[in-house]
Formats: C-alpha cells, sequence, structure tokens
C-alpha cells in the first residue's frame, strides 16, 4: 500500500509540478516578449513601458502581481514567475505545496 501511494504521489504531484512550471515559463516568456514588443526604431526602448507591458501580460493571465519580477536592460527584458500548487499526495508528508519559478528573456532586435 505504500509503494502504490508513493508510486501514486509522485505521478500526480510531479505532474502538478511539471504542469505549473510549464505554464509559469510560457507566461514569463509572454510577458517578456510583451515588454519587448513595445519599443520601436522610432521611440526606442522605454523602460518603465516596458515593464508596465509585461506585468500587464501577467496580470491578465492570471499571475498575481506580487508573484512576478521583471528586470528590464537596455537590451532585453527578463520576467520570472512564481507558481504555487496545492499537492494532492504530498499533503500526507506534510507539504500541503509545491513552488515552481521559471524565468522568460526577450532580446530587443531591430531589423532595417
Amino acid at each position: 500500500v505504500v509503494i502504490v501511494v508513493g508510486g501514486g504521489g509522485l505521478i500526480v504531484d510531479g505532474g502538478r509540478v511539471m504542469i505549473a512550471r510549464r505554464h509559469a515559463s510560457n507566461i514569463a516568456e509572454g510577458a517578456a516578449r510583451a515588454g519587448v514588443a513595445t519599443a520601436t526604431p522610432m521611440s526606442g526602448f522605454v523602460p518603465s513601458t516596458a515593464r508596465a507591458a509585461a506585468l500587464q501580460y501577467a496580470v491578465r493571465a492570471g499571475i498575481d502581481p506580487s508573484d512576478v519580477v521583471i528586470v528590464v536592460a537596455p537590451d532585453h527584458v527578463s520576467v520570472t514567475i512564481t507558481e504555487r500548487r496545492s499537492t494532492v499526495f504530498l499533503i500526507l508528508g506534510g507539504r500541503s505545496t509545491v513552488t515552481v519559478r521559471a524565468t522568460g528573456i526577450a532580446r530587443l532586435a531591430f531589423s532595417p
């Protein structure tokens, strides 16, 4: 019974962690791209506009603003998303949630 419950926990909770990591990664990458997309060859790259666009993207995707870290550099935007998921079987071992983080980076590039 212990082996079956342990195997079930590994499959179910491990799957939940993988799904959370992929979800956080997709949102982080999309938010970084949204930040970089605010730049144009005419207006240039405005860090405050890039930061606002990245945060807005993450919030629209359902991420709490406190779980978003945005770093705007002169040539790229980096977004880190923290996501928490409740556990199903690991709660028996005293762990009620798992936390994953994912970072997405988009580089600024203009082509003539």
